[in-house]
């Protein structure tokens, strides 16, 4: 479909080879046809033209030609320029009609070697897992035949802006460290001069006006305005800012952001405050939105200024949110604060009339309609049967850690409690997790990670979401163990909470903690971990080819925070590791790991297993094979989220007449 709402199809034909078809109603007509095999249509804007991108018969490469929608002539690029691709991004430019075409063309050779070389000076460790292509980029003037190679000065990715003489170029390898996420250095090439400026080295995300005149970026808290064709640069010095939108005019920039909505007037340089929404992160959500370059957060957001804005607030702390209209200062309730989680709004052209779902803990999702000034309808109730949860009693537990970190959790009351009976408890770690508070609790079996809390809830399980927030201090085991151990200390002596039959588990960053804790604790009486490292020295100095990075980066940086290298604080490093520590566990473990994860590779919990099994202690490990860091194929869901079931009947509830469990528990070994 094209920006015009026109409906274009690919027709096959054994006779007539492939053909570009246009759909109006029960009618279609030919527009195009071609012997080659059509891969791919892309529309431009205002009716003007299509790419069509074929391939050949006997190729693996495709070639490209444009459609004049307006006399339907074919202009085919080969016929300037002799060049064959493996991908083709074309966008159009918004000033007249030149198009922007990045090109993916394969390297004429072709490496031979039998090794594949890894150099300790290469920062481009990414390209190893790439297509062998050359990223080749021109501007396009089909119906004229001209075609122009943009080519900086120097080697660097090319980003189309809108605009036909300014353009982005940046090297994005030039900074990499693999320490931290490396910053961007950013450079405007001028296609007429053939020059490259600086603009600036950035580490977070970038956004440019629909025609490319303006560039803005935040470094360091303040948010910088870039004119393209001036050279200049402005401050705005407003930490509270969001994302930027700007007005389809070009004068202006909306931001949305904590506690209000600003406007940003790009001609008298000046910042204004459009509402105050105290306590309320702000966010617009009827503007629109393209990524200008994969791979990267380059981004161009618009909004219609002729148009009311739809804004959606939230409240952290209380966990509530509402839409509201805003329009030039008037504002209207769409949702009124709720701590309900509503979702999937959606709305007419005229902003009239509203609809989306909301759900709670104790609420199965439902549709609404809402008209402006009017009560809301229910459209649609899902599992209307479901009587049980309406009795689920929920409580937020607030705690503060040892470093004065303020936290919340979510305890789940099992279902049917009644007064005086003692349960026992699941806690499940991952991070943050206070906003999951008014999910519904859907009851299913086939979980990728073998938690259900509908499912421990029915079978009499208290369920604790606690927060865990890490801050690259004392390291990420230990600090995870306090804030557990806090979390744990607020519940106080709950009178029926079972405090000596808690078990407690965790996934991937979580799956590291829960191998951790069980290292260092005698609280809880049952642990599963999945997919978690075991040994973060040697995480540290492994490769992770899912994200294609080594990663030190993640342990010292991202999520682990260790904040430092390991040669410089080796001590720090064995403190938190599980591995060092395996002697110390009390408690049975469930560990689980898919063959194929290349994120934590499952040696980690093979690692572990061993560790335990070595020191004696009660150990099971299960390693799905042909899974990845979760569990894809039902049937591995529903085996996981069994077993798991099933580990904390055993040693929670003690149900001894588990076969499995009971063969890991023979001390003469398994039979």
């Amino acid at each position: 479909m094209s920006e015009t709402n026109q409906i274009f199809a690919i027709a096959k034909s054994e006779a007539k080879g492939y053909a570009v078809v246009l759909v109006n109603g029960n009618e279609s007509m030919r527009i195009y046809s071609t012997l080659n095999k059509i891969v791919s249509l892309w529309a431009g804007r205002e009716k003007k033209g299509l790419f069509i991108s074929e391939k050949p018969e006997g190729s693996d490469l495709q070639e490209m030609v444009f459609l004049d929608l307006k006399n339907k002539t074919a202009f085919p690029l080969k016929k300037i320029v002799p060049v064959t691709y493996k991908k083709a991004y074309p966008h159009a430019l918004k000033e007249g009609d030149k198009f922007f075409m990045r090109l993916w063309v394969p390297n004429e050779k072709e490496n031979t070697e039998l090794a594949d070389i890894w150099y300790g000076i290469d920062f481009q460790l990414e390209k190893k897992f790439q297509p062998k292509v050359n990223d080749v980029c021109y501007l396009w003037e089909p119906t004229k035949k001209k075609i122009e190679k943009l080519m900086p000065k120097e080697d660097g990715k090319i980003v189309n802006i809108g605009n036909d003489r300014y353009f982005l170029s940046f090297d994005p390898y030039k900074h990499q460290d693999y320490i931290k996420p490396a910053p961007l250095e950013i450079n405007i090439y001028d296609r007429v001069s053939n020059q490259l400026v600086m603009m600036d080295t950035i580490e977070g995300r970038l956004y440019t006006s629909p025609t490319g005149h303006y560039i803005i970026y935040c470094r360091n808290n303040l948010w910088f305005v870039y004119n393209t064709e001036t050279q200049s640069k402005r401050v705005i010095d407003n930490c509270n800012l969001k994302t930027p939108y700007f007005s389809l005019s070009g004068d202006n920039v909306i931001f949305d952001g904590k506690s209000g909505l600003w406007c940003y007037d790009l001609k008298e340089e000046k910042l204004d405050q459009l509402s105050h929404f105290n306590g309320y992160d702000v966010t617009l959500f009827n503007g629109k939105s393209r990524i200008i370059v994969n791979g990267f957060e380059f981004f161009e957001k618009t909004i219609d200024l002729s148009e009311p804005i739809v804004l959606g607030l939230y409240n952290k702390e209380d966990n509530n949110s509402s839409y509201l209209l805003w329009d030039n200062g008037d504002l209207k309730t769409i949702v009124a604060p709720t701590t309900k989680h509503v979702k999937h709004l959606v709305f007419n052209k005229w902003y009239s009339h509203f609809c989306y779902t909301e759900e709670d803990y104790n609420m199965p999702p439902r549709l609404v309609y809402k008209e402006i000034g009017k009560k809301e309808i229910i459209l649609l109730e899902s599992n209307r049967e479901d009587k049980s949860i309406r009795t689920l009693k929920q409580e937020i537990v607030s705690y503060t850690t040892s470093n004065g970190l303020k936290l919340k959790g979510i305890l789940y009351y099992p279902l049917n409690v009644m007064p005086g009976e003692k349960h026992p408890m699941i806690v499940h770690i991952y991070q943050e997790q206070r906003h999951l508070s008014n999910r519904y609790p859907y009851f299913s079996y086939y979980e990728t990670l073998g938690f259900n809390i509908r499912l421990l809830i029915e079978n009499g399980y208290f369920v604790y979401l606690p927060d865990i927030e890490l801050q690259g201090k004392e390291g990420p085991g230990l600090e995870a163990l306090d804030c557990i151990n806090k979390s744990l200390d607020a519940l106080g002596d709950h009178p029926q909470i079972d405090h000596k039959k808690i078990g407690l588990t965790g996934h991937s960053l979580g799956g590291y903690e829960t191998n951790f804790i069980a290292t260092h604790s005698e609280r809880f009486a049952a642990y599963v971990s999945g997919s978690g490292h075991s040994d973060i020295i040697k995480a540290y100095y492994s490769f992770n080819y899912d994200f294609r990075f080594p990663d030190f980066i993640r342990i010292e940086t991202l999520h682990y925070k260790m904040g430092i290298p390991f040669t410089e604080n080796k001590n720090l490093y064995m403190e938190n590791n599980p591995l060092y520590h395996a002697e110390n566990v009390k408690a049975p473990v469930l560990l689980w790991t898919g063959l194929d994860d290349q994120n934590v590779t499952s040696d980690h919990t093979m690692a572990f297993y061993l560790a335990l099994r070595r020191n004696k202690k009660d150990v099971i490990a299960l390693f799905y094979k042909g899974e990845g860091h979760s569990l894809q194929k039902e049937e591995v869901q529903y085996d996981l989220t069994t077993k798991t079931l099933e580990w904390f009947n055993y040693f929670l509830k003690g149900e001894q007449n588990i076969v499995w469990i009971n063969n890991g528990m023979n001390k003469r070994g398994a039979q």
